[in-house]
């Protein structure tokens, strides 16, 4: 590999330095140093004056000639000038004149005779910010996304390619073709490294490369450099916090499954064995855990959890926006006395009361969960997608417990499998798998020292009708990372919201699900603006009965409460207490 020189290590300068250092490179020589910092992007993603352009003559030929870049490990094997163009059905896959790079990393062949690599895709606009966005992934990648640099939250209209910021996405080292009909999604983690790769160890390996070649392209690095992902990207954006704090400045983890061993033993186990408990046969013969409850009681709990925590935060305006007060009992709405509607028989109160309890162990362990009493939560308790079921059954039988369970049949590991030895099973290791599951997966330590020191920041959200990961779990580790810094230090860089009634990552028809995390995490690293509230807006297209709705957004463990008087359609008329 070449050699380059003058690095100043902010950010992700950090792991570049590390790439060099391995391939024979150095991190010494005249240091260099980065001209003034770019306008700061404006809530929202734009900027509030015009970027600094490359300092190119020929913008076009200086890209082409970054093909053939050699990496550590790796190499660029294309670099393409791509024009800019408009998408006027969805503005937010739009893109600016930019330089579209691919790259491959530590390519192999796998203990199962495949051959592996960790792909990126790297975009480095024209006229750049001086900055630089991590896009996490999602389910298990196995796929190289586009990179745009998608904003959090629902109904984006933008994104950071076409605000100015250089993007980067990766498959994480393997490819994983997405087919719930069988297992062949999952087959990547009989390799213990494609496993390492896709739970923590491409992180700096793709930042550092994206380093190498924005230093090429640009001449300098990133003044800032973000890192912002949902779901799976939320538990990388976790890992990247207390794993490799020199990374980014700025942080945006939204439904983060940070625990998300446990929350697949949850999502497939826990939930169909529940499920199969009460529902009636299919035609297969087998309990129709697609049908646990039917529509009359579907209809009965969204009211029962209606009628209980609706009015808590002030006002009874359809949303359950105060989680904290919202605890109901399911026993109590049992059918009595001869009544027969708004009202369940015990045997399901007893299963509404389990799902929203969570997993646990037969000594009464919690696994994962709890779970908030959301009305936008029903159709994930009494119809659940096919697809759920699946997806965390592949995910915790092949890649989260060792040694890996292949098998084909998805739905039967999640009907028959013994909660309690696979629970034991993310912890372990055994013959070439040498970290567990848990270890290479999950980031729930509340050990940010490192992060908070360098002056990182961290905002995580959850919504309370989130399918895959629990707002509740996302509070309890708040509530340890205030346990270790004190709530006023925990606020200097760490803070976490719940989005009432959203679903995974966005959605939802009790709640408003549009607003701007990335923008709060901008302002806050760069201008020290903590972010004390967000307001969002709730969108037509989620399916809400109330579109342009809007609410506050509250750092936890403050909640949004009504103030007493004013619309209930606008977030003016709440506070967060």
């Amino acid at each position: 590999m070449t050699k380059m020189q003058g690095w100043c290590v902010t950010g992700v300068a950090a792991a570049a330095t590390l790439l060099m250092t391995a391939c024979g490179g150095s991190g010494g020589g005249t240091s260099f140093a980065p001209t003034a910092a770019a306008p700061v992007p404006a809530p929202g993603g734009t900027s509030a004056s015009a970027p600094a352009p490359a300092p190119a003559a020929s913008f076009q030929a200086q890209c082409g000639a970054l093909a053939g870049l050699p990496l550590a490990n790796g190499k660029l094997v294309s670099a393409v000038y791509t024009p800019a163009a408009v998408n006027a059905a969805s503005p937010a896959s739009s893109t600016p004149d930019h330089c579209l790079v691919r790259g491959e990393l530590n390519k192999r062949t796998g203990v199962d005779g495949k051959p592996y690599a960790i792909l990126f895709e790297l975009r480095l606009p024209k006229d750049w910010n001086q900055r630089f966005f991590y896009q996490g992934g999602s389910g298990v990648d196995g796929s190289v996304p586009v990179a745009l640099g998608a904003y959090p939250g629902g109904g984006a209209t933008r994104n950071a390619l076409l605000d100015g910021y250089a993007v980067v996405t990766t498959d994480s080292g393997h490819e994983a073709p997405f087919d719930m009909s069988s297992n062949v999604t999952f087959l990547f983690a009989v390799d213990p490294q494609a496993r390492d790769e896709y739970g923590d160890k491409q992180l700096p390996l793709v930042a550092g490369s994206s380093q190498v070649v924005m230093k090429q392209l640009y001449g300098m690095q990133p003044s800032r450099s973000y890192f912002v992902g949902c779901s799976n990207g939320g538990r990388q954006a976790m890992v990247a916090a207390q794993r490799y704090p020199q990374l980014f400045d700025g942080i945006v983890a939204g439904a983060p499954g940070f625990r998300l061993t446990a929350a697949a033993l949850e999502g497939s186990i826990f939930r169909a064995q529940a499920a199969a408990s009460v529902a009636p046969l299919g035609t297969d013969g087998k309990p129709d855990i697609f049908n646990a409850l039917t529509s009359a009681e579907k209809d009965t709990v969204r009211n029962r959890i209606l009628a209980s925590c609706d009015a808590a935060d002030g006002v009874t305006d359809g949303m359950v926006s105060k989680p904290s007060a919202c605890n109901p009992d399911p026993s109590q709405w049992v059918c009595t006395g001869g009544a027969t509607s708004n009202c369940l028989t015990p045997e399901k109160a007893a299963y509404v009361k389990k799902f929203f309890g969570g997993a646990k162990t037969s000594t009464g362990r919690q696994i994962y969960g709890p779970w908030p009493y959301d009305p936008g939560m029903i159709d994930t308790v009494g119809t659940p997608a096919q697809l759920y079921y699946a997806i965390f059954a592949g995910e915790a039988s092949h890649v989260y417990t060792t040694p890996p369970t292949v098998t084909t049949d998805l739905l039967g590991y999640a009907r028959t499998a013994n909660l309690d030895a696979e629970y034991a099973k993310i912890f372990d290791v055994a013959g070439i798998y040498t970290r567990s599951g848990h270890e290479f997966t999950d980031a729930d330590s509340a050990d940010m020292d490192a992060f908070r020191a360098r002056g990182g920041k961290i905002l995580a959200f959850n919504g309370t009708a989130d399918w895959a990961f629990s707002f509740t779990d996302l509070s309890r580790y708040q509530d340890r990372v205030i346990a270790r810094y004190g709530r006023t230090e925990a606020d200097k860089f760490a803070r976490a919201f719940a989005v009432p009634g959203m679903d995974h990552c966005s959605g939802g028809k009790y709640g408003t699900d549009q607003f701007d995390a990335f923008g709060a995490v901008v302002n806050w690293v760069e201008k020290g603006q903590a972010p004390e509230v967000m307001v969002a807006t709730a969108r037509a297209a989620a399916g809400v009965a109330w579109p342009g709705r809007t609410r506050p957004l509250c750092p936890y463990p403050k909640e949004a409460v009504y103030n007493g008087s004013g619309s209930i359609e606008s977030a003016s008329s709440f506070s967060c207490r």
